[in-house]
């Protein structure tokens, strides 16, 4: 699934105090989302039912020895760097597809607004398309047999 980066894991001698800043990335490398937890990956599967959370590639832990520190951390930095599902600290106005994403009701199936409320870049169209033409080469390929 994603790539994990660790920075300073907790000290075993003092788990409760310490807490991560954790910073989450698509495949071009866009920050998505910035979070605190002292446990990161309890954090993450809270958050697999939210739609951003397939685009995410990429995860970044950093670890700051009290909560606090980790939250003055996370405010800067989404403040200053703006993550597009971010809500509380950030700068930049909400995106309405953005927001009625996330207030969206669960179902079974998405839709590429859901996926891409801004657009997608080239690269992602190009993947798209192959995705999309792969049960068709599959037949092509059983076609030849």
């Amino acid at each position: 699934m994603a790539n994990d980066t660790a920075l300073a894991p907790p000290d075993a001698t003092h788990p409760a105090e310490r807490t991560a800043l954790y910073r989450c990335y698509d495949a071009d490398e866009e920050l998505l989302y910035v979070g605190v937890s002292k446990d990161p990956e309890a954090r993450w599967e809270q958050h697999r039912d939210k739609p951003w959370w397939r685009d995410v590639s990429m995860r970044v832990v950093e670890w700051f020895d009290d909560r606090a520190s980790a939250e003055r951390a996370e405010r800067k930095a989404i403040q200053t760097k703006g993550p597009r599902y971010n809500v509380h600290h950030n700068q930049r106005p909400a995106d309405p597809a953005v927001v009625e994403a996330l207030a969206a009701p669960k179902r079974s199936h998405r839709t590429l607004a859901d996926l891409y409320p801004d657009g997608i870049s080239d690269a992602q169209a190009r993947r798209l398309v192959t995705l999309l033409r792969l049960p068709e080469r599959v037949a092509e390929r059983e076609a030849l047999r």
